[in-house]
């Protein structure tokens, strides 16, 4: 989970304060939609008590790739992928939701017969890959070749 969390943070950077991500949805930290996904209490009393920090930032991302690996489980293929491809599948999922992931019907078609090439295309042949750059680019080439790659 530690190596798929630096990768996130690689390619989300950290932000401080609020801004609109390409979804127009209100994000801060390292890519942390708060619209979407809310503060708890206990995030909103630190919040107000000491700003918004890079430490708080580091336990919502930690919660976020928790949440995402177990929604991730939650296809059949998950399992009987090695640690860099689930990387990949876990990213997609923190990047655009679970249901974002979902429509990738073509892609997870692949998944679930171990093609990773096939797979490996259909994300190509998404507008996920147009507008997500080398977060895009890095992941397809390690969907397809089942290794870490490092980030260009």
């Amino acid at each position: 989970m530690e190596k798929i969390a630096e990768r996130i943070k690689e390619y989300e950077g950290y932000r401080e304060k609020p801004y609109q991500c390409t979804a127009k949805k209100w994000t801060i930290g390292f890519g942390y939609n708060y619209e979407d996904r809310g503060f708890s209490t206990s995030d909103i009393t630190d919040i107000l008590e000491n700003g918004f920090t890079k430490e708080l930032a580091e336990k919502l991302l930690e919660r976020d790739v928790r949440r995402c690996t177990k929604e991730a489980e939650a296809f059949p293929f998950f399992n009987s992928m090695n640690e860099a491809r689930r990387a990949v599948v876990i990213d997609m999922i923190y990047q655009m939701g679970v249901g974002g992931f979902k429509g990738f019907k073509n892609m997870i078609e692949r998944l679930t017969k171990g093609d990773w090439k096939g797979a490996s295309t259909e994300m190509i042949h998404s507008k996920w890959y147009t507008q997500s750059g080398r977060r895009s680019r890095t992941n397809v080439k390690q969907m397809e070749e089942g290794t870490w790659q490092e980030v260009k």
